[in-house]
């Protein structure tokens, strides 16, 4: 008899074992999973050829994200200045992934040789936004 309750505690301590080791694999994988989904970048912008003359910023933006761009914002202000002094908005875009979009933007109240921060803002149609800016010199 002895040896049957022995027989039935070994089995016990294997079906325990098994059990935890199934838990550790589980949290294991959730905690990878989670790491990985949120480490893909879905979203990216790159701001090139700015330049800034006569108080008119010209420049190209390219969709580096993994979907398409419907609206953006471009905001300038002074580099030691948060204040906005001249803001564009166009909501009505579909820009994919790996292609650009080439703006011009008025600043009226620029001065010659000031430095000035263009931020711009995109949302993305999977319902993310970017931000991203970029510092220029009125000539």
């Amino acid at each position: 008899m002895r040896k049957y309750k022995k027989g039935l505690e070994n089995a016990l301590v294997t079906v325990l074992l098994i059990l935890v080791a199934i838990a550790a694999v589980s949290l294991i994988s959730y905690y990878f999973f989670s790491v990985l989904r949120h480490s893909m970048i879905t979203t990216g912008l790159s701001i090139s050829n700015v330049q800034m003359v006569g108080g008119i910023i010209t420049g190209d933006l390219i969709n580096q994200g993994a979907s398409n761009i419907t609206s953006i914002t471009i905001q300038v202000h002074p580099q030691n200045n948060g204040t906005v002094i001249s803001n564009y908005t166009n909501s009505s875009l579909n820009i994919p992934p790996g292609q650009s979009y080439a703006f011009t933007l008025p600043v009226p109240k620029a001065i010659e040789g000031n430095n000035y921060v263009i931020t711009v803002i995109v949302k993305y149609n999977n319902g993310q936004t970017y931000a991203t800016s970029v510092e220029v010199i009125d000539e």
